[in-house]
């Protein structure tokens, strides 16, 4: 993962902002190749036992209420973003910063899903994007991206342990 910002790196990053009571959000459809990132992290937390994972395919607004029945105090989606890095790259951005810093997803509603959920119950919303290679329908997950799920669920998991 070559977005590396701040001390620490995106390791440094998850562990100043994952406080308290996490829920994680996979966004994606993994029929379209990379765009699968969120959904194949879901499953990898999931299996590694931790707690409050939601995979949420491509419709992250309709699974609010599975994230407000969490009651976290932080929620973080993770999602194939395209912003313009290297395949597998990976970023923590905030809701406001989607559009603004060159951000931006292919779901208009993700943006929205997390400012209600900041404004409604107070949780601290971050997307994790990890950068695509190909997101076409019938692609397959390529290898830059595979890792780079690979080691943010491993990542995730510590964090949270």
């Amino acid at each position: 993962m070559s977005v590396e910002r701040g001390e620490g790196g995106l390791a440094g990053e998850l562990k100043a902002k994952l406080a308290g009571r996490v829920a994680i959000v996979g966004v994606g459809e993994p029929s379209h190749g990379d765009d699968g990132a969120g959904p194949l992290a879901a499953r990898m937390l999931s299996e590694a036992g931790v707690d409050g994972v939601i995979d949420s395919g491509a419709s992250p607004e309709l699974d609010t209420w599975k994230i407000r029945q969490l009651a976290p105090d932080t929620v973080l989606f993770v999602d194939a973003v395209d912003f313009g890095g290297a395949p597998g790259d990976a970023a923590l951005v905030a809701p406001g910063d989607l559009r603004a810093a060159g951000f931006d997803t292919h779901r208009a509603p993700i943006r929205l899903t997390m400012q209600y959920l900041e404004s409604e119950i107070g949780a601290r919303c971050y997307l994790l994007a990890i950068q695509p290679e190909d997101a076409r329908y019938g692609a397959r997950m390529s290898e830059a991206v595979r890792r780079s799920v690979e080691s943010i669920a491993r990542m995730v998991a510590e964090v949270l342990r």
